[in-house]
Protein backbone atom coordinates (compact mmCIF):
# COMPACT_ATOMS: atom_id res chain seq x y z
CA UNK A 1 0.00 0.00 0.00
CA UNK A 2 1.13 3.59 -0.92
CA UNK A 3 1.88 6.16 1.64
CA UNK A 4 1.81 9.70 0.28
CA UNK A 5 2.66 13.01 2.53
CA UNK A 6 0.47 15.76 0.77
CA UNK A 7 2.24 19.29 2.12
CA UNK A 8 0.83 22.64 0.72
CA UNK A 9 1.30 26.42 0.81
CA UNK A 10 4.48 26.78 2.40
CA UNK A 11 5.06 30.37 1.87
CA UNK A 12 8.56 30.78 3.02
CA UNK A 13 8.86 34.48 3.39
CA UNK A 14 5.59 34.08 6.43
CA UNK A 15 7.03 30.85 7.54
CA UNK A 16 7.10 29.12 11.23
CA UNK A 17 10.63 28.51 12.07
CA UNK A 18 9.93 26.11 14.65
CA UNK A 19 7.23 24.43 12.49
CA UNK A 20 9.88 24.13 9.25
CA UNK A 21 11.87 22.39 11.94
CA UNK A 22 9.49 19.85 13.12
CA UNK A 23 7.85 19.01 10.01
CA UNK A 24 10.81 17.53 8.44
CA UNK A 25 11.38 14.86 11.13
CA UNK A 26 7.70 14.00 11.35
CA UNK A 27 7.83 13.24 7.63
CA UNK A 28 10.46 11.34 7.57
CA UNK A 29 8.94 9.67 10.93
CA UNK A 30 6.03 8.46 8.66
CA UNK A 31 8.38 6.64 6.01
CA UNK A 32 6.24 7.92 2.58
CA UNK A 33 6.58 6.27 -0.55
CA UNK A 34 6.13 9.70 -1.59
CA UNK A 35 5.73 12.92 -1.05
CA UNK A 36 3.96 15.57 -3.21
CA UNK A 37 3.76 19.64 -2.52
CA UNK A 38 1.00 21.39 -3.98
CA UNK A 39 2.12 25.15 -4.89
CA UNK A 40 3.01 28.30 -3.05
CA UNK A 41 5.92 27.19 -1.57
CA UNK A 42 6.74 31.16 -1.72
CA UNK A 43 5.55 34.14 -0.36
CA UNK A 44 6.43 36.60 -3.39
CA UNK A 45 8.47 35.05 -5.63
CA UNK A 46 11.90 36.29 -4.23
CA UNK A 47 15.31 34.69 -4.61
CA UNK A 48 15.56 34.24 -0.87
CA UNK A 49 12.42 32.56 -0.14
CA UNK A 50 13.11 30.49 -3.35
CA UNK A 51 16.57 29.42 -2.07
CA UNK A 52 14.77 28.88 1.64
CA UNK A 53 11.85 26.64 0.06
CA UNK A 54 14.53 24.88 -2.34
CA UNK A 55 16.85 24.08 0.58
CA UNK A 56 13.64 22.36 2.83
CA UNK A 57 12.30 20.36 -0.16
CA UNK A 58 16.45 18.99 -0.70
CA UNK A 59 15.36 17.50 3.21
CA UNK A 60 12.18 15.72 2.69
CA UNK A 61 12.46 12.23 1.55
CA UNK A 62 12.48 11.38 -2.05
CA UNK A 63 11.11 10.94 -4.43
CA UNK A 64 9.10 14.36 -4.90
CA UNK A 65 6.34 15.75 -6.86
CA UNK A 66 6.22 19.35 -6.73
CA UNK A 67 3.78 21.72 -8.52
CA UNK A 68 3.55 25.30 -8.03
CA UNK A 69 1.20 28.01 -6.78
CA UNK A 70 0.08 31.46 -7.82
CA UNK A 71 2.42 33.13 -5.28
CA UNK A 72 5.61 31.53 -7.14
CA UNK A 73 5.66 33.85 -9.35
CA UNK A 74 6.08 37.70 -9.30
CA UNK A 75 3.56 40.23 -7.95
CA UNK A 76 2.86 43.53 -9.29
CA UNK A 77 5.98 43.53 -11.80
CA UNK A 78 6.85 43.56 -14.85
CA UNK A 79 8.41 39.93 -14.52
CA UNK A 80 5.06 38.66 -14.03
CA UNK A 81 4.19 39.19 -17.25
CA UNK A 82 8.11 38.36 -19.04
CA UNK A 83 9.64 35.80 -17.15
CA UNK A 84 7.19 34.76 -14.76
CA UNK A 85 8.89 31.25 -14.37
CA UNK A 86 12.65 32.43 -14.51
CA UNK A 87 12.83 31.82 -10.34
CA UNK A 88 11.60 28.87 -10.69
CA UNK A 89 13.53 27.14 -12.95
CA UNK A 90 16.21 28.40 -11.57
CA UNK A 91 15.34 26.34 -7.63
CA UNK A 92 13.27 23.82 -9.17
CA UNK A 93 14.87 21.19 -11.53
CA UNK A 94 11.64 19.14 -12.41
CA UNK A 95 10.04 21.71 -14.38
CA UNK A 96 6.36 23.11 -14.11
CA UNK A 97 4.33 19.96 -14.70
CA UNK A 98 6.39 16.99 -13.54
CA UNK A 99 5.39 13.35 -13.20
CA UNK A 100 6.25 9.67 -11.12
CA UNK A 101 5.66 6.38 -12.50
CA UNK A 102 6.39 3.61 -10.19
CA UNK A 103 4.56 -0.14 -10.14
CA UNK A 104 2.07 1.49 -7.35
CA UNK A 105 1.09 5.01 -8.93
CA UNK A 106 1.19 6.93 -11.62
CA UNK A 107 1.56 10.85 -10.55
CA UNK A 108 1.33 13.60 -12.72
CA UNK A 109 1.08 17.29 -12.01
CA UNK A 110 -0.67 20.57 -13.11
CA UNK A 111 0.41 24.25 -13.25
CA UNK A 112 -2.63 25.73 -13.09
CA UNK A 113 -0.83 29.10 -12.13
CA UNK A 114 -1.78 32.09 -14.76
CA UNK A 115 0.29 34.86 -15.06
CA UNK A 116 -3.56 37.21 -15.69
CA UNK A 117 -7.26 36.81 -16.46
CA UNK A 118 -10.47 38.26 -17.30
CA UNK A 119 -11.15 38.60 -13.33
CA UNK A 120 -10.11 41.31 -11.01
CA UNK A 121 -8.56 38.14 -8.13
CA UNK A 122 -5.22 37.03 -10.77
CA UNK A 123 -4.68 34.73 -7.90
CA UNK A 124 -7.32 32.18 -9.30
CA UNK A 125 -5.87 29.31 -11.81
CA UNK A 126 -6.97 27.58 -14.55
CA UNK A 127 -6.90 24.57 -16.95
CA UNK A 128 -6.07 25.20 -20.56
CA UNK A 129 -8.19 22.30 -23.15
CA UNK A 130 -4.97 21.33 -24.72
CA UNK A 131 -3.22 20.80 -21.28
CA UNK A 132 -6.14 18.83 -19.53
CA UNK A 133 -5.44 16.37 -23.15
CA UNK A 134 -2.04 16.29 -22.20
CA UNK A 135 -2.83 15.34 -19.00
CA UNK A 136 -5.21 13.07 -20.06
CA UNK A 137 -2.47 11.42 -21.28
CA UNK A 138 0.12 10.75 -19.14
CA UNK A 139 -2.62 9.32 -16.79
CA UNK A 140 -3.78 6.94 -19.81
CA UNK A 141 -0.26 6.09 -21.10
CA UNK A 142 -0.85 2.01 -20.54
CA UNK A 143 -4.24 0.91 -21.47
CA UNK A 144 -6.48 -0.45 -19.77
CA UNK A 145 -6.16 -0.50 -15.69
CA UNK A 146 -3.04 -1.57 -14.84
CA UNK A 147 -3.86 -1.69 -10.88
CA UNK A 148 -1.58 2.13 -10.46
CA UNK A 149 -2.94 4.58 -8.26
CA UNK A 150 -3.70 7.42 -10.69
CA UNK A 151 -2.67 11.01 -8.86
CA UNK A 152 -3.52 14.54 -9.78
CA UNK A 153 -1.32 17.36 -8.15
CA UNK A 154 -2.60 20.98 -8.91
CA UNK A 155 -2.40 23.90 -6.87
CA UNK A 156 -5.68 25.68 -7.21
CA UNK A 157 -9.27 24.09 -6.20
CA UNK A 158 -11.47 21.10 -7.98
CA UNK A 159 -13.82 21.17 -4.67
CA UNK A 160 -14.93 23.91 -2.12
CA UNK A 161 -15.93 23.78 1.50
CA UNK A 162 -18.52 26.72 2.51
CA UNK A 163 -15.58 28.14 4.57
CA UNK A 164 -13.45 28.31 1.14
CA UNK A 165 -16.33 29.28 -1.28
CA UNK A 166 -15.00 32.80 -1.41
CA UNK A 167 -11.59 31.43 -3.19
CA UNK A 168 -13.18 30.26 -6.45
CA UNK A 169 -13.07 26.78 -8.41
CA UNK A 170 -10.40 26.11 -10.78
CA UNK A 171 -11.46 27.73 -14.39
CA UNK A 172 -12.40 25.09 -16.70
CA UNK A 173 -13.46 22.83 -13.87
CA UNK A 174 -16.11 20.92 -15.02
CA UNK A 175 -14.53 20.12 -18.12
CA UNK A 176 -11.08 18.78 -16.04
CA UNK A 177 -13.48 16.74 -14.42
CA UNK A 178 -15.04 14.55 -16.74
CA UNK A 179 -11.73 14.15 -19.07
CA UNK A 180 -9.84 12.84 -15.64
CA UNK A 181 -13.05 11.18 -14.19
CA UNK A 182 -13.00 9.44 -17.86
CA UNK A 183 -9.01 8.91 -17.66
CA UNK A 184 -9.57 6.71 -13.89
CA UNK A 185 -7.83 9.41 -12.08
CA UNK A 186 -8.31 8.35 -8.21
CA UNK A 187 -7.13 11.46 -6.35
CA UNK A 188 -6.60 15.15 -6.95
CA UNK A 189 -4.29 17.03 -4.70
CA UNK A 190 -4.50 20.77 -3.83
CA UNK A 191 -4.01 23.79 -1.65
CA UNK A 192 -4.53 27.00 -2.22
CA UNK A 193 -7.25 27.54 0.69
CA UNK A 194 -5.19 26.62 3.65
CA UNK A 195 -8.12 24.85 4.69
CA UNK A 196 -7.88 21.11 4.55
CA UNK A 197 -10.93 18.98 3.52
CA UNK A 198 -11.52 15.84 1.60
CA UNK A 199 -14.63 14.54 -0.59
CA UNK A 200 -15.72 13.19 -3.69
CA UNK A 201 -16.35 15.01 -7.13
CA UNK A 202 -17.34 12.48 -10.29
CA UNK A 203 -16.22 9.36 -8.61
CA UNK A 204 -12.29 11.45 -7.77
CA UNK A 205 -11.34 11.59 -4.18
CA UNK A 206 -10.51 15.36 -3.94
CA UNK A 207 -7.88 15.97 -0.74
CA UNK A 208 -6.81 19.65 0.19
CA UNK A 209 -3.91 20.14 2.48
CA UNK A 210 -3.60 23.42 4.49
CA UNK A 211 -0.65 25.81 4.96
CA UNK A 212 1.85 23.33 6.32
CA UNK A 213 4.45 25.91 7.80
CA UNK A 214 3.06 29.33 7.23
CA UNK A 215 1.55 32.42 9.40
CA UNK A 216 -1.09 32.52 6.75
CA UNK A 217 -3.87 30.75 8.52
CA UNK A 218 -7.96 30.89 8.34
CA UNK A 219 -9.52 28.95 10.62
CA UNK A 220 -7.60 26.04 11.08
CA UNK A 221 -4.21 25.19 12.08
CA UNK A 222 -1.40 24.58 10.53
CA UNK A 223 -0.99 21.15 9.06
CA UNK A 224 -0.72 18.45 6.40
CA UNK A 225 -2.00 15.27 4.74
CA UNK A 226 -0.95 11.40 5.14
CA UNK A 227 -2.70 9.62 2.66
CA UNK A 228 -2.71 5.60 3.09
CA UNK A 229 -4.12 2.80 0.86
CA UNK A 230 -4.45 1.51 -3.08
CA UNK A 231 -6.90 1.41 -5.91
CA UNK A 232 -9.22 -0.35 -4.27
CA UNK A 233 -9.01 2.01 -0.24
CA UNK A 234 -7.74 4.89 0.72
CA UNK A 235 -7.43 6.19 4.06
CA UNK A 236 -6.66 10.14 4.77
CA UNK A 237 -5.79 11.27 7.75
CA UNK A 238 -5.37 15.30 8.38
CA UNK A 239 -2.26 16.01 10.83
CA UNK A 240 -2.78 19.76 12.22
CA UNK A 241 -0.22 21.36 14.56
CA UNK A 242 -1.24 21.00 18.30
CA UNK A 243 1.17 21.45 21.72
CA UNK A 244 3.89 22.31 19.87
CA UNK A 245 3.79 18.70 17.65
CA UNK A 246 1.97 17.68 14.50
CA UNK A 247 -1.14 15.09 15.65
CA UNK A 248 -3.48 12.86 13.70
CA UNK A 249 -6.61 15.23 14.03
CA UNK A 250 -9.31 13.36 11.61
CA UNK A 251 -9.01 10.05 9.06
CA UNK A 252 -11.41 9.54 6.44
CA UNK A 253 -11.25 6.49 4.48
CA UNK A 254 -12.91 5.52 0.84
CA UNK A 255 -13.39 2.87 -1.24
CA UNK A 256 -13.48 2.12 -5.03
CA UNK A 257 -16.02 0.56 -6.32
CA UNK A 258 -17.63 0.41 -10.17
CA UNK A 259 -18.88 3.43 -10.37
CA UNK A 260 -15.67 5.42 -8.67
CA UNK A 261 -14.62 6.31 -5.46
CA UNK A 262 -16.98 6.79 -2.42
CA UNK A 263 -16.76 7.49 1.38
CA UNK A 264 -16.31 4.33 2.94
CA UNK A 265 -19.66 3.43 5.02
Amino acid sequence: MMRIVHISDLHFGRERPALVAALVPQIEALAPDLVVVSGDLTQRARRRELEAAAAFLARLPSPLLVVPGNHDIPGIDPRRFLKPWQGWHGHFADGLEPSIETADVIAVGANTVRRAGPYLDWSRGRFAPRQIERLVARLTRNEGDDGRLRILAAHHPLLLTPAGAHRGFVGRRELALRRFAAAGLDLALGGHVHLGYVGVVQGIVVSHAGTAVSTRLLSQPNGFNLIVGDRHALGIEHWGWADDAFVTVTRTEFRRGIDGWRPAP
